[in-house]
């Protein structure tokens, strides 16, 4: 049980620190009442400056006042005595802190060694001991300590990641192992005179109070099981105490423990349960484990163990993961980190043994994400194969198709390659202008570019009497012609069916279909105008046009780069979209260059260009 300095209890009695005569008080009242055991969650290393004695003396020191203050009982003039009186009752422990970074403090008030025997199992530890060790101590005053009938330490560390789990039971210093305030309490109440301690190669293993063994760490640390939040124990205020008004029932037998609540004065710990847990409330879980032989333990085993579960579940997901896809992987692996966390937890509750989960589950979680990186890794490669094969199925595929014409007349080879270089200078040109941008993306234009040897590709179902004569068309011959356009969408949609809406032949199509079309609406086959040619019929109008302006013909001459730029500046808005007009002014030169690099090794049969006999 809690005996609680709160707020009520400063409301009632005045501000904290209370005249230890009033703290006399308090543990008398306690002691009336059949508590088992005191302990003070607090610490008395200074003299009281509320004592009579005290306040006479500070008035003539500072104010060189000499003051007298009578009527007072002599046992009352020092509060200091009065609650070493009270200690000497009996039933007390009083609590100390201490210290390990720095030899401070006194050690002559240091009056209760834990009453210990000592046995070795195994070799013997090495020269350092494992035990906490340490170098001072602050204490309380030596009239105090004296008095009372026990004292304990009041140290308790969170580990590394600030929560508190463990709670050390002994400290030694200076040779000497003393008790935590917790077990000196239970010593106390118990009325037991001496514990054995067990220990092995490592350090402490357990501590036998009588028949009970208190399984320990290395370093004589008792893992603590916490009853839950704060306040899992009954909390009785100082003030009612005092005031007499708790009947005797509640406190006879009892362990308690007198600390505080009140804002400001109550030290908090970060427990696996609390983030706010109250520090006088860990002796009581302490004792209360012990009380309840209800432990936590880590068997020597406990490593072993945990190293075979990592080894037996690394390899055992490895296989999973690498024999199953992602859905029955990730359902077995799921299955298993639950079934880890459920044994450990089971464990836990049931056993008091602690089984850590951590290390198979970060394995688990590091399996499936290193198995699964590199299923994405190898899918990912495979994914880049697969593509590379595809644009090599894409590039012979039209390589095959746009052989269909070269095999009609072989000096049209030239002319598919200035074109499709053409049209890829018009396209990077056009790119930035606004309304172009989302349209023509680089995979756009690239496909522009493998594309644009099929314009003429439905020309192979035009007859060579047509085809090849070296003259100009009737216009019945020239209506024939113009069916070229026709044939190449036909057959290209008749590929199309089998790639799907996705096929990477839809521009090629929009080239061989609409590359005739004339901005005005006076080209064909449909007669569209404006926007409703595709970008890439316009591109491809532009860049066929210049090519034949060029070319040498049987049925036509040859003109100068300089004129064909003039026929394409005139028909800008007629025959050509304005601004595919000016992108090519942009880039005329890189035009003028592509014709003399590719410039047809042979030249005559030739075969008539629709575009200039219409």
């Amino acid at each position: 049980m809690i005996i609680d300095v709160d707020e009520k209890s400063l409301r009632q009695y005045g501000q904290w620190p209370w005249p230890r005569y009033r703290i006399a008080f308090l543990l008398d009242k306690l002691r009336e009442l059949g508590a088992a055991s005191i302990s003070l969650d607090m610490l008395f290393a200074e003299d009281d400056r509320n004592s009579v004695q005290a306040i006479e003396k500070e008035l003539f020191r500072d104010l060189g006042v000499k003051v007298e203050i009578r009527g007072i009982r002599p046992e009352f003039r020092n509060n200091d005595r009065s609650l070493a009186d009270a200690l000497s009752r009996g039933n007390v422990i009083l609590g100390y802190q201490f210290l390990f970074e720095r030899d401070s403090g006194s050690d002559d008030n240091l009056f209760h060694p834990l009453p210990l025997s000592r046995l070795r199992q195994g070799p013997r530890e090495k020269e350092s001991s494992p035990f906490l060790n340490a170098s001072g101590v602050v204490g309380n005053l030596k009239i105090l300590s004296r008095a009372a009938a026990g004292s304990g330490f009041l140290n308790a560390s969170p580990d590394s990641d600030g929560i508190l789990r463990r709670v050390p039971l002994i400290i030694e210093h200076r040779g000497i192992f003393y008790p935590s305030l917790g077990l000196a309490s239970l010593l106390r109440s118990l009325d037991i005179h001496e514990v054995l301690l067990k220990t092995d190669g490592r350090g402490a293993h357990s501590l036998y109070l009588n028949k009970t063994a208190i399984p320990l760490t290395s370093r004589g640390d008792m893992l603590v099981r916490f009853r839950g939040k704060g306040k899992s124990f009954a909390y009785i205020s100082a003030a009612d105490i005092l005031s007499g008004r708790i009947p005797q029932e509640k406190i006879q037998g009892k362990i308690l423990f007198v600390g505080t609540s009140a804002a400001g004065l109550k030290e908090f710990k970060s427990t696996p349960l609390d983030p706010v847990f109250p520090g006088v409330e860990v002796h009581a879980n302490v004792v209360d484990n012990i009380l309840q032989k209800d432990f936590v333990s880590r068997p020597k085993w406990a490593p072993g163990l945990e190293s075979l579960l990592v080894l037996g579940f690394g390899l055992l997901s490895a296989f999973i993961l690498a024999r199953t896809g992602a859905g029955w992987s990730s359902l077995l692996l799921g299955g298993m980190a639950v079934g880890v966390w459920q044994a450990s937890a089971s464990t836990f509750g049931s056993k008091g043994i602690f089984l850590s989960p951590v290390l198979p589950l970060m394995i688990l979680g590091g399996n499936f994400s290193f198995m699964t990186f590199l299923k994405f890794w190898f899918a990912e490669k495979n994914a880049r194969e697969r593509d590379q094969e595809l644009v090599k199925v894409q590039e012979a595929t039209i390589e095959s198709l746009s052989s269909l014409t070269e095999t009609r007349d072989p000096s049209t080879g030239g002319h598919i390659k200035r074109t499709q270089i053409y049209i890829r200078l018009l396209a990077e040109a056009l790119k930035d202008e606004r309304g172009y941008r989302e349209i023509l993306d680089t995979d756009t234009i690239d496909l522009l570019g493998k594309s644009a040897p099929l314009h003429d590709i439905g020309k192979v179902g035009v007859s060579d009497s047509i085809l090849l004569k070296p003259g100009k068309l009737t216009p019945q011959e020239f209506e024939q012609m113009k069916q070229h356009t026709t044939y190449g969408r036909h057959a290209i949609l008749s590929a199309e069916r089998k790639l799907g809406n996705t096929s990477f032949l839809r521009l090629a199509r929009e080239i061989v279909y609409t590359h005739h079309e004339k901005w005005n609406g006076s080209g064909y086959p449909e007669g569209l105008k404006g926007d409703q040619i595709s970008i890439a019929g316009r591109l491809m109008a532009l860049a066929d046009t210049y090519d034949a302006l060029i070319s040498k013909r049987v049925y036509k001459s040859q003109l100068s780069h300089e004129q064909a730029v003039q026929v394409i500046l005139q028909e800008k808005g007629l025959q050509f979209d304005p601004a595919v007009v000016d992108a090519f002014m942009k880039v005329k030169e890189d035009f003028r260059k592509v014709a003399l690099d590719y410039m047809d090794s042979a030249e005559g049969s030739g075969w008539a260009d629709s575009t200039n006999l219409e």
